[in-house]
């Protein structure tokens, strides 16, 4: 069990959790950027990369999909980061800020297969701009928590129920969004009355179950 809820805390215990870590100061500004734009972001953001004890790996798909989606609709905030990647002390972080700048956020999507981190992508892109196709795309990999036999497919399901029913709770313009989807989508009934304990606990005996079966190492 203990290497179970390992990967449940890893799974869960995203960037965008509420409240976490020494990376919260930066984490609620990309969560309210879409309520308050911030002009200082690329500064910010330059600054928060230097100094954070945070993987590349973790912070890669939430970097992406934010600026990203950002650069999409806000020239002066892409043209600003470019003038200023030299100031990015770490390699793997400038090339992925020179990547950006020249593929759109929406190609990167239509090259990325359903996962935890697409989830994470998404939430970022959301929001950067309150754009709720976003949500859709997370709406979408719900379906994937009926996953049996690729566990990073259950993944990609088991953290869109637990995001959207978390945020829900948080961001007034995810609850609105999805009770609009009530009638269209079984599944969202559940996402919306639950608490995302729930979920978790959930698919922590999923994960015990199909090891136990021998499906999952």
């Amino acid at each position: 069990m203990k290497i179970v809820f390992t990967l449940i805390i890893a799974l869960f215990y995203s960037f965008w959790c509420p409240a976490q870590e020494n990376s919260n100061n930066f984490s609620q500004i990309l969560q309210t950027y879409y309520l308050k734009t911030d002009r200082n972001i690329a500064d910010k953001a330059i600054d928060f990369i230097n100094n954070t004890t945070l993987e590349y790996n973790k912070l890669e798909p939430v970097l992406v999909g934010f600026f990203g989606a950002i650069f999409v609709v806000d020239k002066e905030i892409k043209n600003e980061f470019k003038s200023k990647n030299s100031n990015i002390k770490k390699s793997d972080f400038q090339m992925l800020f020179n990547a950006l700048d020249t593929i759109p956020i929406d190609r990167i999507y239509l090259r990325t297969s359903p996962s935890a981190n697409y989830n994470d992508m998404n939430w970022s892109s959301f929001f950067a701009t309150g754009d709720t196709k976003y949500l859709d795309n997370i709406v979408k990999n719900v379906r994937y928590s009926g996953e049996r036999n690729d566990i990073t497919l259950f993944f990609a399901g088991a953290s869109a129920k637990w995001s959207l029913c978390s945020n829900s709770k948080h961001h007034k313009l995810v609850k609105e969004y999805l009770s609009g989807l009530r009638t269209k989508n079984p599944a969202i009934e559940e996402i919306l009355v639950k608490e995302p304990q729930a979920f978790g606990e959930e698919t922590a005996n999923i994960i015990k179950q199909q090891k136990a079966k021998g499906i999952w190492k």
